[in-house]
């Protein structure tokens, strides 16, 4: 299987989105503009770059904000929504992790890291939720906020570079293949 075709097996098409609520205009907009669509190397790379990059910030609309992010920089809008499902409860602490020390590196700060204390909902009182979630945040502090931005552009750039140079190996093993099977026949 070519790498193109694994792409587009993997990768949601047009009319999945149109049927996907919230994202239902975007499978028409993207049926009128097919090189935000098509799987090609650099357009895969660079929008699951840019997804994974908007996706590191928690904020209840990173698809949204990917998708928009891909359509600016015309890259591929499927791989920019689908990166963003990297950032996850299960990839949570270790991403959170680098944007910790990247922050911590970036403003000089040293020494050991204060753990934050636990964050403590009442879940009979859905109105205290933001004053302790706000809370929380604080106490993880600057590092974090300046951070993650960083751990973005880092992320993204590593997956940039991992699905551009794996699509580049897929496509080499394939011509070889091809190549021995020709050779073998003739």
């Amino acid at each position: 299987m070519t790498a193109s075709r694994l792409a587009k097996r993997l990768l949601p098409s047009p009319e999945f989105l149109s049927r996907t609520k919230g994202l239902g205009w975007l499978g028409g907009y993207l049926r009128e503009r097919p090189w935000l669509w098509v799987a090609h190397r650099r357009r895969v790379a660079l929008g699951a770059a840019l997804g994974l990059a908007v996706g590191v910030i928690p904020l209840p609309t990173q698809m949204l904000l990917a998708a928009f992010a891909a359509i600016a920089f015309r890259a591929n809008v499927a791989a920019a929504i689908a990166a963003t499902w990297l950032t996850n409860p299960l990839t949570l602490v270790p991403i959170w992790g680098l944007a910790i020390f990247l922050g911590r590196q970036v403003l000089g700060i040293h020494g050991p890291i204060s753990a934050p204390r636990e964050l403590a909902l009442d879940w009979g009182d859905p109105g205290s939720w933001w004053h302790a979630v706000t809370q929380w945040f604080a106490e993880l502090g600057t590092p974090l906020l300046v951070g993650l931005p960083l751990a973005g552009v880092v992320l993204g750039a590593g997956l940039y570079v991992i699905v551009y140079v794996g699509w580049w190996a897929v496509i080499r093993l394939e011509r070889r293949r091809r190549l021995r099977e020709r050779a073998l026949r003739g």
